[in-house]
């Protein structure tokens, strides 16, 4: 047996071994520069040996490879919240980082309502709500149990709980809201799951935080659960 090896067949063992190390490192930027490494060379020793299907098959992967680099380096560019929204993502989104938050910011839309209902008690919203500007009253039984002011959830209890809301909101004046569709938060617990999981832990720290001022409060009377929320929300901040 010839265990002879030319300088082709020792270039192409080469970026055989490059691809073997890529495949056993943990970075994802480093395992493609390497693996494009072994591709050009797998290239260059399939045109010197004319192997056109070496080639060929090298290309299509250097292709997807590159263009993959390309997204990862755009991806790990900086990116800095707006300050218009800095107060909203350090009070609600802290779990996410600030690329996450701005993708997930851009899911949703610009809504704004002006002495309308947002929600109305008994009709589950097609929306999960979160004050930019304005106001906005609770209402149970016609009967005004909180206000909400900016960075203020609207409608998470519905979407965390599957149940239609217990009380009415309503836009004090002009209310602009930014809203996120519920087909396109289930889309995105499909598609980005890590990212709907971070969403989850923002709207379930809401709600724990409600709950928990709720627990201090004394001589706590029955009733809907936006009723006894009154008892615990700021006159300008809150969620429901």
């Amino acid at each position: 047996m010839d265990f002879s090896f030319s300088p082709a067949l020792v270039i192409m063992n080469i970026a055989y071994v490059l691809n073997l190390i890529g495949l056993a490192v943990k970075n994802i930027l480093i395992l493609r520069i390497l693996l494009i490494s072994g591709q050009i060379i797998l290239i260059y020793t399939g045109y010197v040996r004319g192997n056109w299907i070496v080639m060929f098959w090298n290309t299509i992967f250097l292709i997807i490879n590159l263009l993959r680099t390309i997204m990862l380096l755009i991806e790990m560019r900086p990116v800095k919240v707006p300050e218009e929204l800095d107060d909203i993502y350090r009070e609600n989104f802290i779990y996410m980082t600030e690329r996450e938050f701005l993708r997930f910011w851009k899911t949703g839309e610009k809504k704004t309502v002006e002495d309308d209902y947002v929600i109305k008690a008994g009709e589950t919203p097609d929306s999960v709500f979160i004050i930019v500007n304005g106001r906005a009253v609770v209402r149970n039984r016609a009967v005004t149990v909180a206000v909400i002011g900016r960075g203020g959830f609207i409608g998470e209890m519905s979407y965390v709980s599957d149940r239609p809301p217990s009380a009415d909101v309503i836009a004090d004046s002009e209310l602009v809201l930014w809203c996120w569709k519920r087909s396109d938060m289930n889309r995105l617990k499909i598609r980005e799951h890590s990212l709907w999981v971070k969403v989850q832990q923002a709207l379930g720290h809401d709600l724990v935080t409600k709950v928990n001022k709720m627990s201090d409060k004394k001589n706590d009377k029955p009733g809907g659960l936006l009723a006894r929320a009154s008892r615990f929300t700021d006159s300008t901040r809150g969620s429901i």
